[in-house]
């Protein structure tokens, strides 16, 4: 009787403990790397528009790819909030350090306001940008050859 019981609470411990990994560490490290991908999708799939496109042309696209910008950096920086044991992970290098992420988050904005900028389209330092958050975050980034 008493091992029963030993043998039932313990597999509720295990339970419990492999619940709690589920909702409070993967679940979000999985929404973290989501991030990462859209990040770099939006940057590859729109690169010729982010990258080359005049300032003039091409004025409702621009817009939209700077909301998504805007909304990338968001997510990223609250994905990365939302990590619990960030440090931990830090040790693993499954996630950069926070100055990194926040680098990268701020060039998402800068990007974004650079879209809009409606005299001269600054095409070296977009370029740079989507290079710097690339090694940043450690993603695919278009890249011109």
């Amino acid at each position: 009787m008493l091992a029963a019981a030993l043998i039932l609470i313990a597999v509720l411990v295990v339970l419990l403990v492999s619940q709690l990994a589920s909702e409070g560490i993967i679940k979000p490290y999985v929404e973290y790397r989501k991030v990462l991908a859209d990040i770099s999708y939006t940057l590859i799939y729109y690169a010729n528009i982010i990258v080359t496109a005049p300032a003039h042309s091409k004025r409702d696209e621009q817009a939209e790819i700077s909301e998504r910008l805007r909304q990338l950096s968001a997510r990223l920086r609250s994905a990365i909030t939302a990590l619990p044991f960030h440090e931990l992970m830090r040790v693993f290098q499954l996630v950069p350090p926070p100055e990194r992420v926040q680098d990268a988050a701020a060039r998402l904005i800068r990007m974004s306001n650079m879209l809009l900028e409606t005299e001269q389209k600054r095409h070296d330092e977009i370029r740079q940008d989507m290079a710097a958050i690339g090694a940043l975050l450690q993603i695919d980034v278009a890249r011109e050859k």
